[in-house]
């Protein structure tokens, strides 16, 4: 288990878009500092709970993330995070109350900010028209722009 908030607590690099292809749902790109989920995770919690209600389940690629807990805490409720190997492992998924959700594009730490930036801006004010959702609109965009040494496990 993982308390939600650190001590030095950062805030998690976000771009989120409300335009997603189904109802109740949020979807974006995060770029977290590292692989390691269970320093990554409490404040993208924190952040998104805000958006989509108490989260209460994250689910996961495990190729990612090698440190992943198996549940953190927020006050008196514990979220459930879950490995799940059919998810493409360049996406999270956050279950949160009010029958809402979130699904995010991951951004490898590795990536270049001089890159992330600029795809992640074009990403929010992406074509209502095209029928990707953000976060992959946002993954075919930054994978045109990827090193070899960017690649996910």
């Amino acid at each position: 288990m993982v308390p939600i908030a650190s001590q030095q607590s950062n805030p998690a690099r976000l771009a989120l878009c409300d335009c997603a292809t189904h109802s109740g749902s949020l979807e974006g790109a995060w770029w977290p500092k590292s692989t390691d989920l269970r320093t990554e995770l409490p404040d993208l919690v924190a952040i998104l709970s805000l958006s989509i209600g108490a989260v209460y389940r994250v689910v996961y690629g495990p190729a990612m993330w090698p440190h992943a807990p198996s549940r953190i805490i927020r006050g008196k409720a514990q979220i459930s995070v879950d490995p799940y190997s059919m998810l493409a492992s360049d996406t999270i998924f956050l279950i949160g109350t009010h029958s809402r959700d979130a699904v995010l594009y991951l951004v490898p730490p590795s990536s270049r900010e001089d890159v992330v930036h600029p795809v992640a801006a074009r990403g929010v004010h992406r074509d209502p028209a095209d029928e990707r959702g953000h976060a992959a609109a946002i993954g075919h965009l930054l994978r045109g722009f990827r090193q070899p040494s960017d690649a996910m496990n």
